[in-house]
């Protein structure tokens, strides 16, 4: 009941959206006037949970591939990237659009060393082309076995394994 709860509620927040799939681009009123960072800190990281308040607006990303893997990324597959602190726990939140279904990923987030613990992994559960659904089940592993994240400029990057067997990269829109 808790997953089914989760999932509806993850999806009306998703058709709640002004943009859809194919308009995630962000023109120069979306964006903030002043970052939140301070000086030497990486933009694109989210905010950090040591303020109990502190919830970071999402970061758009898309999925550009895999290190290992030959299946390949794609502009249409999204990522948004949110930090919040419940109870004073880092928490990771991540959702987007995968090969045919929408996704919402929560992580524990060490913050000192970037690794990160899978909680829960929930999708829509529409039906697609055997090869897309094929590349979706791998991404969705590969969510659930995540065990670091790395925050760069441009990018993040999912470690899967320890020591990791597998890098999912994903681009800043």
């Amino acid at each position: 009941m808790k997953k089914l709860m989760l999932l509806f509620s993850f999806m009306a927040i998703m058709f709640s959206c002004e943009k859809g799939p194919e308009d995630m681009s962000a023109n120069a009123d979306d964006l903030p006037a002043k970052a939140n960072t301070k000086d030497g800190e990486n933009p694109n990281e989210p905010v950090s949970s040591k303020d109990p308040d502190a919830t970071s607006k999402p970061t758009e990303y898309y999925f550009a591939g895999y290190q290992v893997s030959k299946t390949v990324g794609s502009e249409k597959l999204g990522m948004n990237v949110a930090k919040k602190a419940p109870d004073n726990l880092a928490y990771l939140n991540i959702s987007g659009y995968s090969f045919v279904n929408m996704y919402g990923a929560t992580y524990t987030h060490n913050e000192a060393d970037g690794s990160i613990k899978n909680t829960e992994v929930i999708t829509t559960e529409m039906a697609g082309p055997a090869e897309a659904m094929k590349a979706e089940d791998e991404f969705y592993k590969n969510l659930s076995k995540a065990t670091k994240v790395i925050f760069e400029a441009n990018q993040v990057k999912l470690l899967v394994g320890n020591p990791a067997t597998e890098v999912l990269i994903f681009k800043k829109r």
